[in-house]
């Protein structure tokens, strides 16, 4: 229960049978119980105290003051290790390491437990063009294969995330626990792309720019399809949530309705194509309902830029370059036709059937 929480709160990132954890997630406690219940091994970073009274299971190491940690140099290190016994009889250690880089850092480890002998690492100095070798430890070499984990959970959490705000707190706890599961389902679904299993259309959810959005909308439908299936079957009898008149058009292909085919020409709906009035906010607070252009410019929210009718005017002879310079800009235009107009072309009569 200990390990599968703190996955999906994401202070662990494991690799193999190895935990690779947070600063204020890591102690000697946590380090037992892995390996004594679950087998696991574990380094991480831990937050050094000023203390001066402690138990077995403490950190055996104290917070440097500011004149001792600036007494030693970079590269300064000690470690002391623990002996202990697994309820079976077998020995393990635990190893705790503090170490001199730039700041004082502790770890915790009981996976690559030793001397650090002949361990080095590079680090740039103030002043320094080129970087210089410091001593490092066994801990910090394996650590830093993997420590960004968290980082990237965080990360993803800041881009992803579907919490709300409420003062419902089981609502809350419902939305995290869902960020998570979202985020190792994609985790997941990485793994098996890079291996090649599973569907081969999946790599496009490896897409550095809408890769995991996409991957988070289709699920979300795939999810809200399933669910829909269980309460309808196509027929007559609908759910009492769900709409009694006809169904709006839909050529998504994705959704539920569209793969029952209650969204086509058989429930009389209009195919795709056919304009259908739209209603329009004004800043002012005002609403219209056309289903041509607006008589008056409205802010199209997508900044300044040149144009269309003042680009097509321009002389063919010259190039798309030459033919922007000679353009006004405008922020402003018809909503519906989603194209910036500046204020001369809209006098004299913007026809949207000239593009």
């Amino acid at each position: 229960m200990c390990e599968s929480l703190c996955n999906q709160a994401g202070l662990l990132q494991t690799r193999g049978r190895v935990l690779y954890t947070d600063n204020y997630y890591t102690s000697i406690k946590l380090a037992k119980h892995m390996y004594e219940k679950y087998g696991w091994t574990i380094v991480g970073t831990i937050v050094p105290t000023d203390k001066k009274h402690r138990e077995a299971d403490d950190f055996p190491f104290l917070k440097l003051s500011n004149g001792a940690r600036d007494s030693v140099g970079r590269g300064w290190f000690r470690e002391a290790a623990l002996k202990l016994q697994t309820p079976s009889g077998s020995t393990y250690y635990i190893q705790a390491t503090t170490w001199r880089d730039k700041k004082q850092v502790c770890f915790v480890s009981n996976c690559t437990v030793g001397f650090s002998n002949g361990i080095s690492v590079k680090r740039h100095v103030r002043g320094k063009r080129d970087r210089e070798i410091i001593d490092g430890v066994r801990a910090q070499a394996e650590y830093v294969k993997y420590f960004n984990a968290v980082d990237r959970n965080d990360r993803d959490s800041a881009d992803y995330s579907t919490s709300i705000r409420t003062n419902r707190y089981y609502l809350r706890i419902f939305c995290w626990s869902l960020d998570r599961v979202i985020h190792c389902a994609y985790n997941i679904l990485c793994f098996m792309v890079m291996r090649k299993l599973g569907n081969p259309d999946w790599k496009k959810y490896l897409n550095k720019n809408e890769g995991r959005r996409d991957f988070q909308i289709d699920l979300a439908i795939e999810i809200m399809n399933y669910g829909l299936s269980l309460d309808w079957d196509g027929g007559d009898d609908r759910p009492s949530y769900m709409r009694k008149d006809i169904f709006v058009p839909c050529n998504c292909k994705k959704c539920f309705f569209c793969q029952c085919g209650v969204t086509g020409v058989v429930s009389g709906v209009p195919r795709e194509g056919v304009k259908r009035k739209a209603v329009f906010h004004f800043k002012c607070g005002a609403r219209k309902v056309t289903k041509g252009c607006t008589e008056v410019r409205v802010d199209l929210d997508k900044g300044a830029s040149y144009c269309r009718m003042c680009y097509r005017n321009a002389p063919c002879t010259l190039s798309a370059k030459d033919k922007r310079k000679l353009c006004k800009g405008s922020r402003l235009g018809c909503n519906q036709c989603r194209e910036p107009i500046c204020e001369v072309c809209w006098e004299k009569g913007y026809d949207k059937h000239q593009r």
